[in-house]
């Protein structure tokens, strides 16, 4: 009973911060290799603290997790490929929370009244976004990992027979297609449309795993 409740609220957990995630995508100010200044401005106060208790915090914990549920979804000797994918997932959403969250710091501080002019904190604001290239590795290379680890657990599961083969398929379609085809450049609908699928698609995981771990085993 303990067990099942855990892997519930667990469950629940995941779902909480996938909800997180989309409220923190669809609010912030869209992203195009450059942080503004006026789009900092214009949220106030609330830029620096949605980062850092929503968008920060919903990432990683939406990502340990999914990873969770993927050894849940580990059977057979396919199961390997779980055990390598899930730490893949888990670390690397971990690091690219982090790297986010400290990504938008400067700018919340550039883009405060209360701590420079708008004179100082326009061009300093020009100065950090000239350095945001130095945090493209960490991004990249954690997104990279990420979806590696997804790919893993997605064919482990898939071989493993513990989700149902049309989800795996397109999971496994979708996670190909993310790399593949830059789908932001289609517009910000695409974008929002591609988030959602993505979104969907980690709750799909996460209530396999579940159900995997509540079957009972012969």
């Amino acid at each position: 009973m303990l067990r099942r409740a855990a892997l519930v609220g667990l469950f629940v957990l995941l779902l909480v911060s996938l909800a997180g995630r989309v409220v923190f995508t669809f609010w912030e100010p869209p992203f195009d290799g450059t942080i503004r200044y006026d789009d900092v401005r214009g949220l106030g106060g609330a830029y620096w603290p949605m980062n850092l208790y929503l968008g920060g915090p919903a990432y990683a914990v939406s990502w340990v997790a999914t990873a969770v549920f993927m050894v849940l979804l580990a059977r057979g000797r396919a199961g390997i490929l779980n055990l390598v994918g899930a730490p893949l997932v888990g670390v690397g959403g971990i690091v690219f929370a982090l790297v986010i969250t400290a990504e938008v710091l400067p700018f919340a501080y550039a883009a405060d009244p209360a701590v420079l002019p708008e004179a100082e904190g326009r061009a300093l604001t020009a100065a950090f976004n000239g350095q945001l290239g130095t945090l493209v590795p960490a991004i990249v290379g954690t997104q990279v990992a990420v979806v590696a680890g997804m790919l893993l657990g997605l064919v482990g599961a898939l071989v493993g027979r513990t989700m149902p083969r049309p989800v795996a398929i397109a999971a496994l379609a979708y996670a190909v297609l993310f790399v593949v085809l830059p789908l932001e450049s289609f517009g910000r609908v695409a974008a929002a449309v591609d988030y959602l699928v993505q979104v969907a698609l980690v709750g799909a995981v996460g209530w396999y795993g579940l159900a995997a771990a509540l079957r009972p085993r012969s």
